[in-house]
């Protein structure tokens, strides 16, 4: 089923890390033709207007408007935010993940993990070099200009349940997709009907395994193709490897809510792959379901 949002929510904390996501987030509410706002989380009531103040000047709006400017004192970052999120319902969560510290930094790893094991919804997670200058690409495109969406599979069914979600957001995104996997450099197994025993990735050939599940989504309205990264390390350099060779506008990868990104279904290291991402992520959770 097609995304829809009403809201789009970006967690800020004060610091220029979290302000990260704000390009992204912006990009994906005017697609979606959906209200941005943002929520902060103060530790006591005297840090509310200061957080109040900087989420309005990076929005872009007057201080006074509590509606899009969402200010709360809470002594859980992860239970406000996720509470503001339902308010907001239907709305898509758009947030830094990497940070120092509780005020300056708060939106970081563990409060994205903690949001992904209490929500069944995808978020979108912009790690620290996303959508920013580096030294291969001093000026890199808009978010989201780049018309094409990279899904991640591991070999595993679990992680192919990212594909039903990826082909709806390439199709509402006007977005190609491709379908990839990082796989260990390995030779093929003697005898035929052995399993190629990888590290990381599919323990079968490769490219088969992809061309079978493209091949599952060849009648969707979206470009499907296929790419096989053969890397010895892991998943986390062989995509930044992809992304610096084969620009992308989004990557999609799942993880399992109960242990949020500290433990994904590709090799154990989507959060690894977020915070080396050079693009955002859509971020799957999983259930036991």
């Amino acid at each position: 089923m097609e995304p829809e949002f009403r809201h789009v929510l970006v967690p800020l904390d004060g610091s220029e890390l979290a302000d990260g996501a704000m390009p992204i987030a912006k990009a994906l509410a005017d697609h979606f033709a959906a209200e941005l706002g943002t929520i902060s989380v103060a530790d006591r009531p005297g840090d509310v207007e200061k957080l109040r103040s900087h989420a309005a000047n990076t929005l872009g709006v007057w201080s006074g408007v509590e509606e899009r400017v969402s200010v709360v004192v809470d002594e859980s970052v992860p239970s406000a935010i996720a509470r503001r999120a339902a308010e907001l319902a239907p709305s898509l969560l758009c947030l830094s993940t990497h940070g120092h510290g509780r005020f300056f930094g708060a939106v970081i790893g563990s409060v994205a993990r903690s949001l992904l094991q209490s929500t069944r919804e995808p978020l979108i997670a912009v790690g620290p070099y996303a959508d920013r200058p580096r030294e291969t690409v001093p000026e890199p495109p808009p978010p989201l200009s780049v018309r094409r969406l990279v899904a991640c599979v591991d070999g595993g069914p679990a992680s192919e349940r990212v594909l039903p979600v990826a082909v709806a957001w390439a199709e509402a995104l006007g977005m190609s997709l491709t379908i990839l996997t990082v796989a260990e450099p390995s030779p093929p197994p003697i005898r035929p009907d052995a399993s190629w025993r990888r590290a990381h990735g599919p323990e079968e050939d490769a490219e088969a395994y992809l061309e079978r599940l493209a091949g599952q989504w060849r009648d969707a309205t979206i470009s499907v193709d296929t790419h096989v990264v053969y890397d010895p390390i892991g998943p986390a350099p062989g995509l930044q490897l992809y992304l610096d060779q084969h620009p992308a506008g989004l990557i999609a990868v799942t993880t399992h809510a109960r242990t949020g990104l500290r433990r994904a279904l590709l090799g154990a290291s989507a959060a690894a792959m977020v915070r080396s991402s050079t693009v955002p992520v859509l971020v799957v959770p999983l259930t036991d379901q």
